[in-house]
């Protein structure tokens, strides 16, 4: 994470952290390496750095990651690990989750857009993570979940937003396995995607236009 570069720089800037969420279905790890980093949990800030070890954020934890305020120049490196949803006998990591979702925050970035909370709904919902509301909303958890669900999974899905993409997707495989199991999802699981996009960059190459 580079707290002076890119989105967050932005971020930063304008007073905002990235969105509070929260997992129905596992634990989450963090272990500074290098830096410093605030970890967000139910609203209250813990800063840590590579001597304070490792934290662990419960399900259902409304909880952000950020670099801590006053050292945003710092380029901050960290673990970060899951349990499996269900699971909590070995640690895994949603990598498609994690490719999409900073992989889009950057494009967005870049082409000078706004977020799509839709499209944010989608990838959360996909990688078992769901955007907190405020804290003042009765049965927060709740909201959030069902949220995810009926606009992120049923209407998104229905509009045309997938949870994964391949130019952001290194196991596009293991991405399409998942979005097969919806009903709402399994008309993005194109299994060649990746190699039809390289065709077309190609094609555009040769022909000397603009990428």
């Amino acid at each position: 994470m580079r707290p002076n570069l890119g989105i967050y720089k932005k971020l930063i800037e304008g007073g905002k952290k990235p969105p509070t969420h929260f997992h129905t279905g596992q634990w989450e790890f963090f272990r500074v390496l290098r830096g410093n980093l605030t970890v967000d949990l139910n609203g209250i800030p813990t800063h840590l750095t590579p001597e304070d070890g490792e934290i662990a954020v419960p399900p259902y934890t409304h909880h952000v990651v950020y670099g801590t305020p006053g050292t945003e120049a710092n380029e901050v490196e960290f673990v970060v690990g899951a349990t499996d949803a269900g699971d909590l006998g070995g640690v895994v990591l949603d990598q498609a989750f994690y490719e999409n979702w900073y992989g889009y925050q950057e494009d967005v970035f870049q082409r000078g857009e706004k977020i799509d909370i839709i499209q944010v709904l989608s990838m959360f919902d996909a990688g078992n993570s769901y955007l907190s509301p405020p804290w003042w909303v009765p049965f927060r958890a709740m909201v959030g979940l069902w949220l995810g669900i009926v606009v992120g999974r049923w209407l998104g899905g229905l509009l045309g937003y997938a949870p994964y993409y391949p130019e952001w997707t290194t196991d596009w495989q293991g991405a399409c396995d998942q979005m097969e199991q919806s009903w709402f999802h399994r008309r993005y699981a194109i299994r060649n995607a990746q190699e039809l996009s390289k065709v077309k960059m190609e094609k555009l190459s040769g022909n000397g236009k603009a990428l």
